[in-house]
């Protein structure tokens, strides 16, 4: 294990979902004007908890690390409730602390802090010289909460407890602007910086995460409609620039339009998108567009049913700064630690902001190399993100998973932290249990895991893709011994039926370093498997007293021996040295009579290791497990061979293969049934929400025609989820590089589970009936 670690560090603010009753006008107020005092909150989205599936899509959409209330109501308590993995990690009611007579603070950095960190440095200067606008209108006005949004307002002192109106006022000396209600909108309202852009200040996309659309432009809906100021406000909290136009007051709009389409030219000449339109956003009919936009080229996005499920838009990442620092890696009762700095926080460290909350979002290259017990990388599942903060953190409740990062909840003055490594074992327990399942780890687990320790890891199973190490360990069992001749031709797969033996097709693996030049040969297998304690070195002797042979090994060898059978001693000298050297199993392999079913187990984790994990796709894996339903004590106990996770990029979900494995020969039709049946059963009780499952079949023969018909019924119209693999597949280097004879046009180069899936029903089901 490596002492020293890269730690990359992307900082941003928390982002928060205000919840509120699909009535409550004064809630959404309130929320857009919390909003534009938080560092980053614009990109808050307000959350209508009337509409239930709308407002959990939402939740995950813009991957939420707190849901919190506007309003005593008994829904938004409930709502707020059905997400536990997403309270807040601060005390209190509310996100403003307002303990008059002493100062008030805000739970959550804020655009105090913005000044704080900012006002010395050339950025805050540039801002200030373009002159911020403080926008009034009368609150009778029509267009007054699209003002609210648009241009923003702050909170009052007595409310939240902090006089962020005399903050700016000090430190920006804004222009103030009355926007009269019979008047048109100033022109060049939309490139002055307002209220509203201190809360944007400084903070960028990152590019973890992919947006969806983002053509800027017009959100057209009713200024009096509750539901459309919200979803105006959710789309602009996916940093889509738009605006919101009320056809009712179109001349209003009769100086800014032209402004506004000049701008998102300007935006698409600089990312060199010459085909950009205008963007129009509405919920409702959008015939009227092509009046109101003649000779516009538009690209319209109808908002209906299902909008938000992640098929559209997006919302990025956003931050605040990234740094990169050194982890020194140590150790906590066994399990892995990285301890690291926080270096270049991109916020005011004073100790006045000690109660504010950002999110340090980490990120390690390079940890735990070789270690398939620990990982730094956990699958993006937000439901246990209190079990990834007990297991990971100390503090309860401050820790968030993201898409390919690890998400910390850190106070502004906090200068270092750190992280424990996630137990495989316990990762995968907590997966199934969201199945429903309790998972132990079975004999046959141990007996693999073990094997594969041996091995010193998965790609140490690389010696069971020749047919003949295998056949080594099948031909003899636990107290059988051979000599190292016999050991080499089995090796070699020489038979009656193959002379030349079966060994030419891997003389190219590499089982360990050695020069590019030189080929593997059985002799170099021989060595390698006893080098792994496979096969210990010892002879065979003959007592003279009970005229019995026993093994005895290397260690224990002398020239005064007592007989293992019947205890009597003799000198071996003359059987010493007329006698060969003989192997036998050793280790797990040598205890258990069963063992050679986690041969192709450790074989299929192998390959997966090998064509599965990439940079992009961390994975993890169990052996063999003992499955009982949580949920229903009638569904039978039931065992997989193998499971295997795979984190995908976001937005793609977290693929799970479950395994059965097989040696030799056929698999008896009732009881291949009852294992399809088991493991469809296990397989759709994953969350379909955040787990793609998949049933993989391994044997190390080809398949029956009955045993693919079996296989297919897990399969329908528009779901692939069975993976065949046999020794065709597992012996190259490459999954199915011996399957497709030439000239079949199917692409099998895949990194994914998906696309395992959809191979293996292009070779054995695409032409059944």
């Amino acid at each position: 294990m490596a002492d020293t670690v890269r730690v990359n560090l992307c900082y941003r603010p928390l982002r928060i979902g205000w919840a509120i009753r699909s009535n409550d006008l004064e809630g959404f107020r309130r929320a857009v004007r919390y909003s534009h005092v938080l560092w980053g909150g614009r990109f808050n989205p307000i959350l209508i908890v009337d509409n239930q599936e709308e407002a959990r899509q939402q939740v995950e959409l813009f991957r939420l690390d707190v849901v919190w209330p506007l309003g005593d109501s008994q829904e938004v308590r409930e709502f707020v409730d059905s997400f536990p993995h997403l309270k807040p990690p601060f005390h209190g009611d509310s996100i403003f602390v307002n303990q008059a007579p002493w100062r008030g603070f805000s739970w959550v950095l804020d655009i105090f802090n913005t000044a704080a960190h900012w006002h010395t440095k050339p950025e805050w200067s540039r801002f200030k010289d373009l002159g911020l606008c403080k926008y009034q209108w009368r609150d009778e006005d029509p267009l007054a909460d699209v003002f609210l949004m648009q241009l923003g307002r702050y909170p009052d002192a007595e409310e939240v407890g902090v006089d962020y109106d005399a903050m700016v006022t000090e430190l920006l000396s804004p222009i103030t602007v009355a926007l009269q209600q019979d008047e048109p909108i100033p022109g060049d309202l939309i490139r002055r910086p307002s209220l509203s852009s201190l809360c944007r200040f400084a903070v960028e996309r990152h590019y973890t995460v992919r947006p969806g659309w983002q053509t800027p432009g017009f959100f057209l809906g009713s200024a009096g409609n509750l539901e459309d100021l919200i979803c105006f406000w959710n789309i602009r909290a996916c940093d889509i620039p738009v605006w919101f136009l009320d056809a009712a007051y179109l001349p209003r709009y009769r100086d800014l339009i032209p402004q506004i389409d000049n701008i998102i030219q300007e935006m698409a000449q600089r990312s060199m998108d010459a085909t950009a339109g205008l963007g129009i956003w509405s919920r409702g009919d959008v015939a009227q567009v092509d009046q109101l936009f003649e000779n516009e080229r538009l690209t319209v996005h109808s908002i209906r049913e299902g909008f938000w499920r992640g098929d559209a838009v997006v919302p990025p990442v956003m931050r605040l700064g990234e740094a990169s620092t050194l982890g020194v890696i140590g150790s906590e009762r066994g399990v892995p630690r990285v301890n690291f700095a926080l270096n270049d926080r991109p916020c005011n460290a004073h100790p006045q902001y000690m109660q504010q909350h950002l999110v340090a979002s980490v990120s390690l290259i390079g940890a735990l190399f070789g270690d398939e017990h620990h990982t730094f990388d956990v699958p993006y599942i937000p439901d246990l993100n209190h079990f990834y903060a007990q297991t990971m953190h100390f503090e309860h409740g401050k820790l968030r998973a993201e898409p390919e990062q690890v998400g910390l909840i850190i106070n502004a003055a906090d200068h270092d932290t750190f992280l424990n490594a996630m137990p495989v074992s316990q990762l995968i327990g907590r997966m199934f249990e969201l199945a429903g399942y309790n998972s132990t780890l079975s004999n046959s687990g141990r007996i693999a895991r073990q094997l594969l320790t041996q091995l010193g890891g998965l790609q140490g199973a690389r010696v069971f893709k020749i047919p003949g190490a295998r056949e080594l360990l099948r031909s003899f069992g636990p107290r059988a011994t051979f000599s190292k001749n016999v050991a080499i031709d089995t090796i070699s797969g020489k038979t009656r039926e193959e002379l030349r033996g079966t060994f030419a097709a891997h003389v190219d693996l590499f089982l360990r370093p050695r020069p590019i030049s030189q080929k593997l040969t059985p002799p170099h297998v021989f060595e390698t498997m006893v080098d792994a304690g496979l096969f210990r070195i010892g002879m065979d002797l003959d007592c003279p007293q009970c005229g019995m042979r026993s093994w005895v090994a290397l260690d224990v060898l002398q020239q005064k021996i007592g007989c293992e059978l019947c205890g009597h001693g003799y000198d071996a000298t003359s059987q010493l040295l007329n006698s060969e050297w003989r192997f036998r199993r050793s280790g797990v392999l040598g205890a258990e009579r069963n063992a050679q079913g986690a041969i192709p187990v450790a074989l299929t984790l192998q390959q997966l290791d090998a064509n599965l994990d990439r940079a992009f796709h961390c994975c993890v894996y169990s052996p063999s497990l003992d499955l009982k339903s949580r949920i229903n004590s009638q569904h039978p106990d039931c065992e997989v061979d193998f499971t295997w996770v795979q984190m995908n990029k976001y937005p793609k979900r977290t693929s799970v293969i479950l395994g059965e494995c097989k040696d030799r020969g056929g698999i008896d039709p009732d009881e291949f049934r009852r294992d399809i049946e088991n493991l469809r059963r296990v397989a759709d009780a994953f969350p379909p929400k955040r787990f793609e499952t998949y049933v993989a079949y391994i044997k190390l023969s080809p398949f029956t025609e009955e045993e693919i018909a079996i296989a297919s019924a897990l399969n329908d119209e528009h779901r692939r989820r069975v993976i065949l693999l046999s020794s065709r597949d597992l012996e190259p280097y490459r999954l199915f590089e011996h399957a497709v004879p030439a000239g079949q046009g199917i692409d099998i180069r895949t990194d994914s589970c998906e696309g395992l899936a959809l191979v293996t029903h292009q070779l054995y089901f695409h032409n059944l009936a």
